[in-house]
């Protein structure tokens, strides 16, 4: 057996496979001096992927896999290769192992990579001679140029080997949790039910803390309640609610604006169809509804003792076993014997037929909140992974507004303070105002500013608990800095998705109260904090992301998000809306945007950097592929082919010991002297594996675990780019519905 570490042949067969369109991962050749993601099948399909050296000889490259990760900054992977010297019947195999520095970025499924590095080569047939003669044959140089990688499928190879720790202290309290058998809507308001102005319209009020259109005026006083293009009314909130044939005349004069656009195309009322005129379930804290059609239809879940409720818009469960309701929301699990309640917490002990589920199921999406498996594996490695940004000294800052005078409350368990009476997070540290917004970080010496960016981020931040409602700046932070620029990133976290109890959830299940600031003779002032509950949220593991329910139980805006908030730039309440949804679906809200003092709602769809618009913060992967095109990109002049199938079988994988395996009808098999050897006791060692950071800890399995998960990985790898492609029509709308949850919206 012949190794070579950092041999010419090494960047000679690179080079001509990058410029061949076989980099790592399904790497295709782009223009600009740059390797752009990959546009094989979704599946893999186009691996292994072949070319031809000038004399006829052939070279192979099998899917990369992916071995380490390492505080997600530098990443090595294997690569079974193949090489066929013209005219010969014999293959020699060997495995080379690479490294590169990266960058990731979620919302465009890319991981870039810079600094490519061939670390080792291992074949087992050829002489240090013909190692040599190859490498004059296929190239001489390695590219310098970035490269990238699908995301997704770098964290589904990775997601039966990375274990990364949960976050301690999310509550386990159950919310609120309703079920009809007939249709229904969820009406909350956030706290006691209150009341402002609609300007310009007398006599008529709206409530501010609720995300529904819901008005209030007359004497008795009325509540009136829009459901698309029909209304109910009611002289209590809590109900009887009945559909309303005709409307106040005031509601003409709603304003013309885009907070009352779909109230006044509302008007006059529609009615309801024949005995559709839905239920109201009201609750003035975030909850949740289940909405069965009739009784529950229960359709037999195969291999397990479980059975689906087919009929329900949401993922409901019956265990036959123990005669538990299972209920999935938020990435949670509630469990009760009887459906009306009381509901607990069940993730963490959920029965083990869960992770029996099949795949090609409507249900089978559940898997990725079910903790042990693979899907929730890959959904925690992608929340781990940071976004990060370049932000320009010079260009960025922040201009902090109150309502009124700077007001500050001590973040219990902690020496620090955080602002109350701001749409930003303002938090004081030791006689300093450090300022999170939009996923930078400032600071300043008074809670007004001026304020510049943060070199740095005090350690005492990262100590606050998860029941503060600023608990989510503790995954913004400072990965570099230079004289003209800081480098940030953030994690899931900050968009409230945490890895807890084995698998990944959206909020902490802690309840932040809104923060009221009343003045005489004006409207009160409303500041929420993020929910947890009251949206029907779910996973969708094609994107990585949690997305709120649509369809009429949770309201116009997808859930009890955060009614209307007040503009102190403008004087004026506006509409939240779907801004305060989850991180899919117009996630972040951004008071002032960079540009101006107005007012608006950022559809980040994944990116939170995307909301300053270029300005002064660029997205750290883009200035990566924009600033590093200096180096050469192959140099493979003429003879190369690609031969999509290869020489060889169609999927081998690399061993860290230097072999090359394969999976035939089933049983692995050993490349050596020349011929395919069935997978013997060798098998059955452990293979050392190295920890990439301490808050986590890897496995050492045996070499045919090792090999199963790499032949998992790929397979999920393949699926996951399959059901993003599906989803990729954009953030919140019906295409990135689980089949599940689209059962019981409203025919348009």
């Amino acid at each position: 057996m012949v190794t070579i570490t950092r041999h010419t042949f090494l960047k000679g067969l690179m080079a001509t496979a990058l410029s061949a369109g076989l980099p790592l991962k399904g790497f295709a050749q782009a223009t600009g001096g740059t390797q752009s993601a990959e546009q094989d099948g979704a599946g893999g399909d186009a691996w292994p992927r072949s070319f031809e050296t000038g004399d006829g000889a052939t070279m192979t490259l099998y899917q990369p896999q992916v071995t380490e990760w390492k505080d997600f900054k530098s990443m090595t992977a294997l690569i079974a290769a193949e090489y066929k010297p013209k005219g010969s019947d014999d293959s020699a195999y060997g495995v080379i192992e690479v490294t590169a520095n990266t960058s990731a970025d979620r919302e465009s499924d890319e991981v870039v990579l810079t600094d490519i590095s061939v670390t080792n080569v291992n074949f087992s047939t050829l002489s240090r001679d013909e190692l040599s003669d190859a490498a004059l044959k296929v190239g001489a140089l390695l590219p310098t140029a970035p490269l990238t990688v699908s995301l997704t499928r770098v964290t589904a190879s990775l997601s039966d080997y990375e274990r990364l720790q949960d976050t301690k202290g999310l509550s386990t309290d159950s919310p609120p949790i309703f079920v009809s058998e007939k249709p229904a809507i969820l009406l909350q308001t956030n706290g006691k039910p209150t009341t402002a102005p609609v300007k310009g319209t007398d006599g008529v009020e709206f409530v501010v803390n609720t995300n529904w259109d819901l008005l209030v005026t007359g004497d008795p006083q009325t509540y009136y309640l829009r459901d698309d293009k029909s209304w109910l009314s009611a002289t209590d909130i809590k109900g009887p609610w009945s559909a309303a044939d005709t409307l106040p005349a005031t509601f003409s004069k709603l304003p013309k604006d885009d907070n009352w656009k779909e109230a006044n195309e509302a008007m006059p009322p529609q009615p309801f169809k024949e005995g559709d005129t839905p239920a109201v379930v009201y609750s003035d804290k975030p909850a949740e509804l289940i909405v069965i059609d009739g009784a529950p239809k229960l359709e037999a879940v195969p291999g397990t003792q479980l059975q689906w409720v087919s009929n329900a818009n949401t993922d409901l469960f019956l265990d036959d076993a123990n005669k538990t309701w299972y209920f999935l929301t938020f990435g949670r699990w509630f469990k009760a014997t009887d459906l009306q309640g009381p509901w607990a917490f069940a993730s963490d002990s959920l029965p083990d037929d869960f992770r029996l589920i099949p795949d090609g199921q409507p249900y089978s999406l559940v898997r990725a909140s079910v903790p042990g498996t693979s899907e929730s594996e890959e959904a925690r490695v992608r929340a781990a992974v940071p976004t990060t940004a370049r932000v320009d000294r010079k260009a960025v800052t922040v201009d902090v507004t109150y309502y009124g005078d700077p007001k500050f409350e001590r973040i219990v368990g902690t020496d620090l303070e955080y602002a109350v009476n701001t749409e930003f997070t303002v938090i004081l540290v030791n006689g300093k105002y450090f300022v999170l917004y939009n996923g930078v970080w400032f600071v300043g010496d008074t809670p007004t500013g001026p304020f510049v960016v943060a070199d740095s981020v005090p350690a005492d931040i990262y100590s606050i608990p998860p029941s503060s409602p600023v608990y989510n700046a503790t995954y913004v932070r400072v990965y570099d800095t230079t004289p003209d620029y800081v480098v940030v990133g953030y994690t899931a976290g900050y968009l409230w998705g945490f890895l807890a109890w084995g698998t990944f959830v959206y909020g902490t299940g802690w309840y932040y109260p809104p923060y009221w600031y009343y003045r005489p003779g004006y409207p009160p002032i409303y500041r929420p904090w993020r929910v947890t509950y009251g949206s029907g949220t779910y996973y969708l593991p094609g994107r990585g992301t949690f997305n709120y329910h649509w369809g009429r139980a949770y309201g116009p805006y997808g859930g009890i998000a955060a009614g209307g908030i007040y503009n102190a730039n403008t004087g004026a309440y506006v509409r939240g809306g779907a801004a305060w949804g989850p991180y899919n679906s117009g996630a972040f809200i951004s008071v002032r945007g960079p540009g101006g003092n107005t007012y608006r709602a950022a559809i980040i769809d994944g990116n939170v950097y995307k909301s300053w618009d270029g300005k002064g913060v660029t997205r750290n992967n883009t200035w990566l592929r924009d600033n590093n095109r200096t180096g050469t990109t192959g140099q493979w002049r003429s003879g190369a082919k690609n031969l999509t199938g290869g020489a060889g079988q169609k999927n081998l994988f690399a061993n860290h010991d230097g072999h090359v395996y394969r999976n035939q009808d089933g049983k692995w098999q050993r490349h050596e002297n020349n011929n395919w050897r069935n997978l013997g006791q060798e098998g059955d060692k452990k293979i050392e594996r190295r920890s990439s950071t301490g808050n986590r800890r890897v496995a050492n399995p045996t070499i045919r675990e090792n090999l199963e998960r790499d032949f998992r990985g790929r397979q999920l790898g393949g699926q996951r780019l399959q059901q993003r492609r599906e989803s990729s029509g954009g953030g919140g709308g019906r295409s990135f519905q689980r089949p599940s949850t689209r059962r019981f919206e409203r025919r348009r």
